[in-house]
């Protein structure tokens, strides 16, 4: 391996620290002022709706809403009879950034989630892709909602690596 190698390899894991340094600091901040658990309580919502409900100005809203999003921490999703995206704390995340760790309810799932976590990403490339439901040439998705709820958990164990 070369010096030049070397110091791209280094330059590259650099830029991946400091985001993955930023991605926390944004996540600590939003859990601190209980933006997450304004987004939980509100459901779907846009930047204007979140600036509101959380007390903050509309440009902050929207770019610590875009942080969120870039991190995949949040979900864009389309809002009903609008052209307009809304964003959504998926439920996977709900635990781990509201602060309540779900009680015995989730004591199993946690065990099963830890027990496994090596397994995961070697599971998820197994899986076959997604294809649209309903599209004309290859029917509906076979596994679809099986294949999202994988990624769903493989989502949910990053997120708990970097909180």
């Amino acid at each position: 391996m070369s010096i030049i190698t070397i110091g791209i390899d280094r330059a590259g894991s650099d830029a991946i620290a400091a985001r993955d340094r930023r991605t926390r600091a944004s996540i600590a901040f939003g859990r601190k002022r209980g933006y997450y658990r304004v987004l939980f309580e509100s459901g779907p919502v846009d930047a204007a709706t979140f600036a509101t409900t959380a007390g903050v100005d509309e440009r902050f809203a929207r770019s610590w809403l875009d942080e969120q999003l870039a991190a995949g921490i949040l979900r864009q999703v389309d809002a009903p009879g609008s052209d307009d995206a809304q964003v959504l704390l998926p439920g996977e995340h709900v635990t781990i950034l509201l602060g309540d760790d779900g009680g015995p309810a989730l004591a199993g799932a946690r065990r099963m989630r830890i027990e496994h976590r090596a397994e995961l990403p070697a599971v998820l490339d197994d899986l076959p892709p997604i294809v649209a439901a309903g599209s004309a040439d290859r029917g509906p998705a076979p596994l679809g909602h099986e294949v999202e709820r994988a990624r769903a958990a493989a989502d949910a164990a990053r997120l708990l690596r970097i909180v």
